[in-house]
């Protein structure tokens, strides 16, 4: 990414004023260690996400979350499961168990979400998009908000369908995967977003990061089979990131899909 000087500088974003809380430390780790090893989206965007809460020196390794959550490996390469240019990595698989249908690799929130408090000091708050009626923007926006406004670090983990977050004209919009990323502002009209490989970056944006349109957003959360947010938080907050996901109109469940 090309360094940022004079007026760029002034532009750059996410602004200081639309970062939730403890996303400044999630910012300043997360560009060390990009891109993220193939099939481990789920536990390298929870990895990151873990800076908001936690010492750095206290977040588990990225293997021991990837076993936690249940991850599988497809031991084979699959260009079309990274954006166009993102090099392949396999230093993480080692020790997490393959299988023979690659529809079985990678994780999924249900057993991540679980797996999570085993290895962290952390309370998971699963909300999913598919809900009764639409999935209705506004109401996403009002419990970003109140993440953003709160007095203590929410850290919020999306699984989404990568392909609504591109504009038709982008050149990576035709990579359209279930992916996991890092939620990391909101300034009433975009989120900021810290994905696993710079490749899906934008000018402006510390590196793997980009602006997402809220609507945008919320339709990769819902597109099928719908997906959601993680919101992770120290276990003594987690009834009141509870109330706050009520008063947005959103559901906390009990489990993630």
């Amino acid at each position: 990414m090309a360094v940022l000087t004079g007026d760029d500088r002034r532009r750059a974003r996410p602004a200081p004023a639309a970062l939730l809380p403890g996303a400044d430390r999630v910012l300043a780790a997360h560009p060390a260690v990009l891109p993220q090893p193939d099939q481990l989206c789920g536990p390298f965007a929870t990895r990151s996400a873990l800076h908001a809460l936690l010492d750095r020196s206290d977040v588990p390794d990225l293997g021991a979350l990837a076993l936690a959550a249940g991850t599988h490996v497809w031991p084979h390469d699959e260009p079309a499961w990274r954006p166009a240019g993102a090099p392949l990595r396999t230093d993480a698989w080692e020790d997490l168990p393959r299988v023979d249908d690659p529809d079985r690799s990678g994780t999924d929130a249900a057993p991540l979400a679980a797996g999570l408090p085993g290895v962290a000091p952390v309370a998971v708050v699963p909300v999913p998009a598919v809900l009764p009626g639409p999935a209705v923007p506004a109401a996403w926006g009002r419990l970003l908000v109140a993440l953003r406004e709160a007095d203590h670090p929410v850290a919020v983990v999306a699984n989404l369908r990568t392909g609504p977050t591109w504009p038709p004209e982008h050149p990576l919009a035709g990579w359209d995967v279930g992916h996991f990323v890092v939620l990391v502002s909101f300034d009433g009209e975009e989120v900021g977003v810290a994905d696993s490989y710079v490749e899906a970056g934008a000018d402006g944006w510390p590196p793997g990061c980009r602006g997402v349109p809220l609507a945008d957003l919320v339709a990769a959360l819902a597109a099928p089979p719908g997906r959601g947010l993680l919101l992770l938080a120290h276990p003594a907050h987690e009834q009141g990131v509870r109330r706050l996901v009520a008063e947005a109109g959103l559901v906390a469940a009990g489990a993630a899909w």
